[in-house]
């Protein structure tokens, strides 16, 4: 079944439980993820702002090299002060036309509201009401995050990502595929490959949508700043894993060690193949997300950000999985963020609330704003 151009694939959440129990009242788990939140942004913003890199200068020193005709991809920094810049074209040029840390805050606090759209997955038979205090709760737990406080703070463009996603997977058809079409071509990272994978598995269209939006966006950059600089691009992804040795800021599997990283990006592809293939839509779309934080070895605290979709999925077709996600994976995300994905993963996998009886089957949701073109 793909589903992709009229339905979001998601558990319908009205539908008889087969066991009544706390858990699967909707206020309640918003209540408790939004005062968990809000209790660990109060508790940790003041570490959070004292993080002193400021990943835009990489964007910013990389602007510069376009504009003067210079390579882009350094990977032999002569000072200090010099940033690795490991993304497309595309970022640098744009950073050389409008780029200014005020606006790409502003892009980013824009892609965090974006997670409402998920209000269609955890609300699709809602009054309308209702759904727009569903939208400002997902809103709300976005900015309150502290990974994503984090990635506000540290100027890095992984907001885009968790926006992106979560419009990609509440909305099949053209409008959840441009979106993500287009962050991927301006600022791939590998982290997200898990994701499209899974999109492959299951929403095949919106995986093809994705990708001709992708290329869309990565032939018109490149009339821009010229086909050379695409070449320049491939000619350096193999040097780009200088960063997996990296310890500053690094909280991935590769910061424990290189051979467990390598098993870590394994099991994330192996174990989205899986859910794509036994999985209903919504466990398989929150393994499938929380995969992204195993498949990239080096990763920072902003990276976490991910995995508010991923429980958002993960509750919509588990409530049992997902409120005890709600409650658990900020916590674990402070200590381990591959560790909270793991724990994602196998409260997906495991099937928690079916086996007490008080899942809810999974359906397939009409889409108020889909498209079929």
């Amino acid at each position: 079944m793909t589903g992709d151009a009229a339905a979001v694939e998601a558990p319908a959440v009205d539908a008889p439980a087969t066991r009544r129990s706390p858990v699967t009242n909707g206020r309640l788990a918003f209540a408790a993820g939004l005062t968990l939140l809000a209790i660990l942004a109060i508790g940790l913003l003041p570490t959070i702002l004292r993080e002193q890199t400021r990943d835009w200068i990489a964007y910013e020193q990389a602007a510069d090299r376009l504009t003067n005709g210079e390579p882009l991809y350094v990977f032999e920094l002569a000072n200090p002060d010099k940033e690795y810049y490991l993304y497309p074209p595309p970022t640098a040029a744009i950073w050389a036309a409008i780029g200014s840390p005020e606006g790409l805050f502003a892009i980013k606090v824009l892609a965090l509201v974006g997670v409402a759209a998920l209000m269609v997955v955890v609300a699709p038979h809602a009054r309308q009401r209702d759904r727009w205090v569903a939208a400002g709760a997902l809103a709300a737990a976005a900015l309150l995050a502290p990974s994503d406080l984090h990635d506000l703070v540290l100027g890095n463009v992984m907001a885009l990502f968790v926006g992106a996603v979560a419009i990609s997977v509440a909305r099949p058809g053209w409008l959840g595929s441009s979106v993500l079409g287009t962050v991927c071509a301006v600022a791939l990272k590998p982290a997200i490959g898990p994701y499209l994978l899974w999109l492959a598995f299951r929403r095949p269209r919106d995986f093809v949508r994705t990708l001709a939006v992708g290329l869309a966006v990565s032939v018109a950059f490149a009339v821009v700043v010229g086909p050379g600089r695409y070449v320049e691009y491939l000619e350096a992804l193999p040097r780009m894993s200088v960063l997996v040795g990296l310890p500053s800021g690094n909280v991935g599997l590769s910061a424990v060690s290189p051979a467990l990283a390598l098993a870590g990006v394994v099991f994330a592809y192996v174990a989205t193949i899986w859910a794509g293939i036994r999985l209903d839509p919504g466990r398989g779309a929150a393994l499938a997300i929380a995969a992204c934080l195993l498949a990239q070895p080096s990763i920072g605290f902003n990276y976490a950000g991910l995995l508010l979709p991923a429980v958002v999925m993960l509750w919509s077709a588990d409530r049992v999985a997902g409120f005890v996600a709600i409650l658990a994976v900020p916590l674990v995300t402070v200590v381990s963020p591959p560790a909270a994905s793991l724990l994602v993963m196998a409260l997906a996998a495991l099937r928690v609330g079916e086996r007490l009886g008080i899942v809810r089957e999974p359906a397939t949701v009409a889409a108020p704003s889909a498209n079929p073109g």
